[in-house]
């Protein structure tokens, strides 16, 4: 009961915020920002003080320090704790054959990849690792606007629909389960993702603008996560490798 309330509360309050989505305006051609001032204040720290300061540090250390083999052990763990959110986000959305493989994947490597330490699921080509499937996801199929896009301290791009409705997949197992462990197990992740983007950093640092870089490109990653390949968009902002690393 107290999980349906929850979900019910998440969709109520997505809807609300859609006559606000962060859309092209037909007229100007150009996204709306009502929060640009703020966003732009919060990239600065972002981009000038907290990722070289506190991000890229730890990135560095988790990248130089931390073994290849325990990195991606790790990494794999906390990935199949996933895959139980993805298969019910999946099936919401009525895409039954990859929630399937998110089912599949999560059995497997749970049992035989020692609690999902080793990807033994990805041997098999149909069962290679998708890339998580989250609620907010779920709300974007079914047409609910993105809300405000706004820019956190340390945490960075968010927007209503994707952040406030992730929530939800914590109410699923196994994430329910992790309690305050969860905040260890997205600042693990968070750290990984950091670490892989590394040597892609002059993209950005060489953008004209790189606030309205990087906000493009957030949006881009967005649509393929909703669409996939099913609507063909102009040149990307950035290349597909990067919008992967991208939430």
């Amino acid at each position: 009961m107290q999980i349906k309330k929850c979900l019910a509360a998440l969709l109520l309050g997505s809807v609300l915020l859609t006559g606000c989505s962060s859309s092209i305006d037909p007229q100007t051609g150009e996204r709306k920002d009502a929060l640009e001032g703020f966003n732009r204040k919060m990239w600065d720290f972002n981009y000038h003080v907290a990722d070289p300061y506190v991000l890229k540090p730890l990135a560095k250390g988790w990248k130089n320090y931390v073994p290849s083999p325990v990195r991606t052990g790790v990494i794999n763990v906390a990935d199949n704790l996933d895959e139980p959110a993805s298969f019910a986000n999946r099936l919401i959305q009525g895409d039954f054959k990859q929630a399937l493989i998110h089912f599949n994947r999560f059995w497997i490597n749970t049992i035989f990849g020692l609690g999902g330490l080793i990807d033994v699921a990805s041997y098999s080509d149909p069962l290679k690792k998708q890339g998580d499937n989250r609620f907010g996801d779920t709300l974007g199929r079914y047409g609910v606007g993105t809300g405000p896009y706004v820019m956190l301290p340390l945490y960075g791009a968010a927007t209503p629909r994707q952040d406030v409705g992730n929530l939800a997949d914590t109410t699923y197992p196994m994430l329910s389960l992790l309690g305050p462990w969860g905040f260890l197990k997205a600042g693990l992740q968070g750290i990984d993702t950091r670490a892989k983007l590394m040597d892609k950093e002059a993209l950005l640092d060489q953008a004209q603008d790189p606030y309205l870089t990087f906000r493009e490109a957030y949006f881009q990653r967005l649509e393929q996560r909703i669409n996939g390949d099913k609507e063909k968009k102009a040149d990307p902002v950035l290349s597909n490798d990067i919008l992967n690393q991208i939430d």
